[in-house]
């Protein structure tokens, strides 16, 4: 990383630098979900649909413990940005450093847990003895990988809190490369099944991972940079990346756990219904992306002007977030529902698979719209170092409704199919949505209310904005 590749957040068109800034985030997004995608449709097209299920059955137990540590990489975000926007490089150094020592202790601890205790998780969750093997194997290695993943994303989040996300998006598509290439190598002639899946995607993990932090070290002329005598827990910046990261991990665990239990249930449905779920569920990931990489632009214009006390760019951040994403959300959103039988036939080829998932894609995606306000609006919260707000609505909205919903109402033999089953997610998103709202108006009030005053006081005391340079740039 290079100065050039940091963009200012903190003046300038805000609309036109929050394209800029999402665009690369969600093109590396869909390349990484196409990279994901490609395990499936090698899986799919040279081992069995069987196998397509057996990785599927793993991802909602994967994302419920991992989502609890990729939540301390928002805090990075949301400290970098801080640290920018006071154009404070001592304490972006720290947060650098800070945040790689999280990385590394949260990746060893989940890498331990993943491996010793998957076939346990797997069997609590119903996987189909069919499955379980395959998902064990792919689970455990995959596993083994997490501190590459935690160390990108980690590295990645502080890029992108100083102004980068140009950087991030070079790595992950190099790594990528690497993953389509592996998926192919370990798994049409040498035959690994979905050991060799599991295995080219930590690989390709392990590269970008590294990409990350050479570019971190190189970064003299930028805003902050990584060393290893940085390398340490700094008290006040590993609590604010845990303050904001605690919440924002436990929120993304609570749409998990509702998510296991809908798996949960879905694996009660046989094999072809678990393949065709997956299926769509990879699919219907791209219209996710399209909407989150305005919602992590949010995030970053948020926080840095939160640091810079210009509530003015505050408000045209969320604004223009919100209305972006929306954008985004219903042009692709409209293109897989139009096109979801012959998406879903690249990976899938049983009727009964192909018919589960576009249910899935009809009831989701029409709905979307209201998972994209939830989004964007929490990830406001969160610039504005409200964390633990959005994570208790979030409970409430997301995780209370669905268990309410699949204990009550969806055991009812009237209501026990599918189609009622993705009934809970609109649901949940749109009493989730209305919950955010609320909470946003009020937050960035008082927010807003209190930098106008900090500012007014600063300009009466005739204190100028500097630089406060680090001891270690020229190390």
């Amino acid at each position: 990383m290079s100065a050039k590749t940091e963009m200012s957040l903190t003046d300038g068109n805000i609309a036109k630098k929050m394209v800029l800034f999402a665009l690369p985030l969600i093109v590396s997004g869909w390349l990484q979900l196409s990279f994901n995608l490609a395990d499936y449709i090698v899986c799919g097209q040279f081992v069995s649909d069987k196998a397509v299920g057996a990785i599927g059955a793993t991802g909602s137990l994967t994302s419920l413990l991992v989502d609890l540590f990729i939540g301390f990489a928002v805090g990075v975000n949301v400290v970098m940005g801080n640290a920018y926007g006071e154009r404070n490089k001592e304490k972006g150094y720290r947060t650098i450093g800070s945040a790689t020592a999280l990385a590394l202790a949260s990746g060893v601890f989940l890498a331990i847990i993943g491996i010793v205790f998957a076939r346990t998780f797997l069997t609590w969750m119903n996987t189909p003895e069919s499955m379980i093997d395959m998902s064990v194997t792919y689970m455990s290695i995959y596993f083994a990988g997490l501190p590459f993943s935690l160390l990108y994303n980690f590295g990645a989040s502080a890029m992108r809190g100083m102004g980068d996300s140009t950087k991030p998006f070079i790595f992950l598509s190099i790594g990528g490369i690497l993953n389509v290439g592996l998926n192919i190598l370990f798994v049409v002639p040498i035959k690994m099944g979905v050991a060799g899946l599991a295995l080219a995607t930590i690989l390709s993990e392990g590269l970008s991972a590294f990409l990350v932090y050479a570019s971190l070290f190189r970064n003299r002329y930028g805003f902050a940079r990584f060393t290893f005598q940085n390398l340490r827990f700094y008290k006040n910046e590993t609590k604010e990346i845990l303050r904001i990261g605690i919440p924002a991990g436990l929120q993304g665990a609570m749409f998990d756990i509702a998510n296991v239990l809908i798996q949960f249930n879905i694996n009660s449905f046989g094999d072809e219904v678990i393949s065709g779920d997956s299926a769509a569920g990879r699919i219907s990931g791209y219209v996710y992306i399209a909407q989150n990489g305005f919602s992590q632009a949010a995030v970053a214009f948020i926080s840095a002007n939160v640091g810079a006390k210009n509530t003015k760019n505050i408000k045209k951040a969320f604004t223009w977030g919100v209305l972006f994403a929306l954008i985004a959300d219903l042009i692709f959103g409209t293109l897989e529902v139009v096109l979801r039988r012959q998406l879903l036939g690249l990976i899938v080829s049983g009727d009964e698979a192909i018919s589960t998932g576009e249910l899935n894609i009809l009831i989701t995606i029409t709905f979307h719209f209201t998972m994209c306000l939830v989004d964007v609006i929490s990830s406001s919260e969160r610039g504005l170092g409200y964390s633990t707000l959005p994570a208790l609505v979030s409970f409430i909205g997301i995780c209370c409704i669905r268990i309410i919903y699949i204990y009550t109402i969806f055991p009812l033999p009237q209501f026990h199919s599918m189609g009622y089953l993705y009934a809970t997610y609109p649901i949940s998103w749109t009493i989730t949505a209305i919950g955010h709202g609320i909470c946003y108006a009020i937050v960035s009030k008082k927010v807003c209310a209190r930098l106008d005053k900090e500012s007014s006081l600063k300009a009466a005391s005739g204190v100028n904005s500097q630089l406060v340079p680090s001891k270690t740039d020229k190390a």
